[in-house]
């Protein structure tokens, strides 16, 4: 039996499409920094080794330092842009069609758990969606935010790289600094929106007990089968966000040049870990239809109450 089953799409490609550029850069500066005998550079007051990703990207590496970071921002924004889509069957700012109430949104008591079943099941195995939708709006608000604040964070990431620190230093650290902050804010909504969708994934999971799915539920009450694939993703994305943070502070807090500037190296080289993360997310979301559990789902009801039944074959969510 083959490790890796045929993916539901291949969407899954597109975090590695920004992730290969990325390392690509960040290992050909290391290399001609060494080829070039580990120079200081004539813009910086102290010896160190290593010297910082931006000292090399302010010299004749310059356009590289510009085009990668900047490549790399559009494929992180794309990839959230892409979760969305397949989530919600539309892009971030496109308007939605007309759509009327399903059973579940009028609360209806005439409708019977098998016609309610029939409805969503449908509209799950519908090619609108290629991963499974998001439950409530707080998951579908939480990706929209990861995606606005993550394109501010790389908007200053590119700013970063055209503003070099060897002429315009300070505008160079303030970018640095506020690139750091948006993209921690971004991964952190990203994190939110996997521990809302496991929550509600663990109640209608066939393996939650009966009991478990009567229950309610709050943020921090949760019950079912609690270990799934959204919540392995977001402990995932916890451990990448708690190291990336320490390190981060690391680099900002050290004042030995050297050891500040290998923290440095170590984040950029970690950073490019959350697109395989993202991509794994993809490829598990994208394979849901053939997911071993979803057609022992027994009843949908109370869990897709977001979503609106248009009166063709094709569905919408809010």
């Amino acid at each position: 039996m083959s490790l890796f089953k045929k993916p539901g799409n291949w969407f899954f490609i597109v975090p590695w499409v920004a992730f290969i550029p990325w390392w690509g850069m960040l290992v050909a500066m290391l290399a001609c920094w060494a080829g070039q005998g580990h120079p200081i550079y004539w813009f910086m007051h102290t010896s160190q080794f290593p010297v910082y990703i931006s000292d090399i990207g302010a010299t004749n590496l310059r356009p590289l330092f510009i085009s990668c970071a900047g490549w790399q921002g559009l494929g992180y924004c794309v990839s959230l842009a892409c979760e969305y889509f397949q989530r919600s069957g539309r892009w971030p700012f496109q308007r939605r069609a007309l759509s009327h109430e399903s059973v579940a949104d009028r609360g209806s008591t005439s409708a019977s758990q098998d016609s309610i079943k029939s409805s969503y099941g449908d509209m799950l195995r519908s090619a609108r969606f290629l991963m499974p939708p998001y439950y409530t709006r707080h998951e579908r608000n939480c990706i929209f935010a990861s995606f606005v604040l993550g394109a501010m964070g790389e908007v200053c990431l590119l700013m970063c790289s055209i503003f070099s620190t060897a002429h315009y230093h300070r505008v160079h650290i303030t970018m640095v600094g506020l690139f750091c902050a948006f993209m921690f804010l971004s991964v952190c909504c990203n994190v939110a929106e996997y521990f809302m969708m496991g929550r509600h994934y663990a109640q209608l999971h066939p393996l939650a007990s009966p009991e478990d799915k009567l229950q309610e539920t709050s943020w921090n009450h949760w019950v079912g089968y609690k270990f799934n694939k959204y919540t392995i993703s977001a402990i995932a994305k916890v451990v990448w966000l708690a190291s990336a943070l320490a390190w981060a502070i690391a680099f900002g807090a050290i004042d030995d040049g050297s050891k500040s500037a290998c923290f440095e190296w170590l984040l950029a080289f970690w950073f490019g870990l959350l697109f395989i993360i993202i991509s794994v997310d993809f490829y598990l979301g994208g394979r849901y239809k053939y997911s071993k559990y979803f057609h022992q789902v027994t009843s949908f009801q109370g869990y897709y109450k977001y979503d609106r039944l248009l009166p063709t074959p094709r569905y919408d969510t809010l």
